[in-house]
């Protein structure tokens, strides 16, 4: 599957080390159809945004829209590291999605994902699942039941290509592969992201994750999340 779209990428308005221009720039060089710009918000683990930074950070990105197809997003710490309770709503409901980390990951003391569920309700915009160990996470949860609200809810659930997130030399998504050939049946958006923060290079590995799109016939669930950003 030869695209090239990146939906996780950090800047230095986080602990990235690039401009937005510089990535754009190399995006741009490197024939990428469409990027996600999708910095930390507000968590104690990392260098991240404040709220009072958000339009800045919101208005940066959207000024490089007439050179690249550049979308606007956040990574939220799903954890008691940021004030989940208190989610500035109003302007997260401008961005073009967000991406939630450590969703139901004891490694992390991620909150449950029935808390997710709960906290979407003031979200207008698509929402996904971020480098998460699925079939660690949810090993105890009834499958069915998990892709069902995934789907109704229209959870996208990202394909992470970042070696941060393997064991043992493999990917979280390799891994997963038993949900991902689950979910082929179901309009359960994946998106595909490689999480760079400081080495532009790092971008260039999403090509691994269309090439497991493409081996177990994700396509449709890839064309939905596009639908989903649209």
């Amino acid at each position: 599957m030869s695209k090239m779209m990146d939906f996780h990428i950090h800047s230095n308005f986080s602990d990235g080390i690039f401009s937005i221009k510089e990535i754009v720039d190399f995006a741009i060089e490197n024939k990428f159809e469409i990027i996600g710009i999708s910095d930390h918000f507000e968590t104690i683990k990392t260098y991240s945004i404040k709220k009072y930074n958000l339009p800045n950070y919101l208005n940066a990105i959207n000024s490089f829209k007439n050179e690249t197809y550049v979308k606007a997003a956040l990574e939220i710490d799903f954890s008691s590291r940021t004030d989940i309770d208190n989610l500035p709503f109003d302007i997260l409901n401008k961005f073009d999605y967000l991406l939630f980390e450590y969703v139901q990951d004891p490694m992390w003391n991620g909150y449950p994902f029935w808390k997710l569920i709960e906290i979407i309700e003031n979200i207008k915009i698509p929402v996904g699942l971020a480098h998460n160990h699925i079939m660690k996470n949810f090993k105890d949860v009834d499958m069915e039941e998990f892709l069902d609200v995934l789907e109704s809810h229209r959870i996208f659930v990202e394909i992470n290509t970042n070696e941060i997130y393997s064991l043992l030399g493999e990917y979280f998504f390799v891994l997963s592969e038993e949900f991902f050939t689950l979910i082929r049946e179901k309009d359960i958006p994946v998106s595909v992201g490689s999480d760079m923060h400081s080495n532009l290079n790092d971008m260039l590995s999403v090509r691994k994750g269309f090439d497991f799109i493409e081996k177990i016939k994700l396509e449709k669930n890839f064309n939905v999340f596009l639908d989903l950003i649209s």
